[in-house]
């Protein structure tokens, strides 16, 4: 009820006076008449700014958090190294080749340097060095095992919102390859396309990626590769 539509529509005189949250009315009668008081609450602001506040908290850890994230993929060098397995096949058609479809632990150190390009998108040109371990088989009784190490460059493009990223390689591998097929040992080298995928999230400069790559070698079937590395951004 407001206090002066009351008045307007009362003969009596109103005397105002505020007791905590509420505005008091008191109707004095002008010909001995009763009394009446009359209750008006004020609006409620405490909790109006008391939203406004919780929105303000909620704007500002979005906006630091955003930052953060972006920040955390800032242009700058990074090195690391990573963990996994590897898989090998080969066959008869190959040079030097036996039916052979093994996997081995397998480790891989690398370096780079990332551009950001745009907010969300970057660009890193990487080298480094990776061993596929030495996976080993006996087909008929006759020991097989197979050694595949080398230094790889490659570029990486990655799209991310946040600290999460995914990315694509293709680059290629200085390889050195030792068949062992029971007595007899031949060795290959030379150059071999790689390509890749992966996703990995990176805070406060230590990153963590997950990747699988493919290596194109002309002496066997096909070789795969799956990670999981650290690394941090100077």
């Amino acid at each position: 009820m407001d206090p002066s539509s009351a008045c307007r529509e009362s003969a009596f005189a109103l005397d105002y006076f505020r007791v905590g949250q509420s505005f008091w009315s008191v109707a004095r009668p002008q010909k001995n008449r009763e009394i009446r008081r009359v209750c008006v609450k004020l609006p409620q602001h405490k909790n109006s700014i008391m939203d406004i506040r919780e929105l303000v908290c909620s704007a500002t850890v979005t906006l630091v958090a955003s930052l953060t994230a972006f920040s955390a993929h800032a242009n700058g060098i990074y090195v690391g190294g990573g963990v996994g397995s590897a898989t090998i096949q080969d066959s008869p058609g190959n040079s030097a080749g036996t039916h052979f479809d093994e996997n081995d632990a397998a480790w891989k150190a690398f370096g780079g340097y990332r551009f950001d390009v745009l907010p969300i998108v970057s660009l890193s040109a990487e080298i480094g060095y990776r061993d596929l371990g030495k996976p080993n088989a006996s087909p008929g009784g006759v020991p097989v095992e197979y050694k595949l190490t080398g230094f790889d460059y490659a570029a990486l493009a990655g799209v991310g919102l946040g600290p999460v990223e995914v990315y694509a390689r293709i680059g290629g591998m200085q390889y050195d390859l030792k068949k062992t097929i029971g007595a007899t040992e031949t060795k290959f080298d030379g150059n071999a396309p790689v390509y890749g995928i992966g996703a990995q999230f990176m805070l406060f400069g230590i990153g963590v990626r997950a990747e699988y790559e493919k290596i194109d070698i002309k002496e066997l079937d096909s070789v795969d590769m799956i990670t999981l590395s650290a690394f941090y951004k100077f």
